[in-house]
């Protein structure tokens, strides 16, 4: 297992395996790298990818449910053949967190992926954890996902 802190704010551990994502890959998969750490495993076709966002005046959302909403209709206006699978609550520490569970159509491919997406706030920041994996993979995959959110803690 690995350890990583992210933002100075949130600690969590992923399985080995994994390869630091550079620049061109956050910016290829993300569209930009500021404010996002992540890592890949190429071999299982997994994207575990962290992003954090400053919560302020200027944004509309006050709380993770809010945010969740602003990020799902982003997703939803961006990727090719977005659908909602399942949503669900849980707490990442001691923190509501608001997950989604959706799938996705790589452009140019016929090829479908699975996202899992967890957003919570803590402190003056929102955070979210995007897991993505080919939906194939997918009820093989997930449960490393399970494991990478039990190990979340908050500084």
């Amino acid at each position: 297992m690995n350890s990583i802190q992210i933002n100075n704010e949130v600690n969590l551990t992923y399985p080995d395996g994994f390869d630091l994502m550079g620049e061109e890959e956050l910016i290829r998969y993300f569209r930009t790298p500021a404010d996002r750490w992540g890592v890949y495993n190429a071999e299982k076709h997994i994207i575990l990818s962290v992003n954090w966002k400053k919560a302020g005046f200027k944004h509309l959302f006050t709380d993770a449910e809010s945010y969740m909403i602003e990020v799902e209709a982003f997703l939803h206006r961006n990727l090719l053949n977005y659908q909602r699978v399942t949503d669900y609550k849980m707490k990442i520490g001691k923190k509501k967190a608001y997950a989604i569970r959706f799938e996705y159509r790589v452009k140019d491919a016929a090829l479908v992926q699975v996202c899992d997406l967890v957003a919570f706030k803590y402190k003056k920041h929102f955070y979210s954890v995007y897991y993505v994996t080919r939906k194939v993979n997918a009820s093989a995959n997930l449960p490393a996902f399970q494991e990478v959110l039990n190990s979340i803690t908050l500084k």
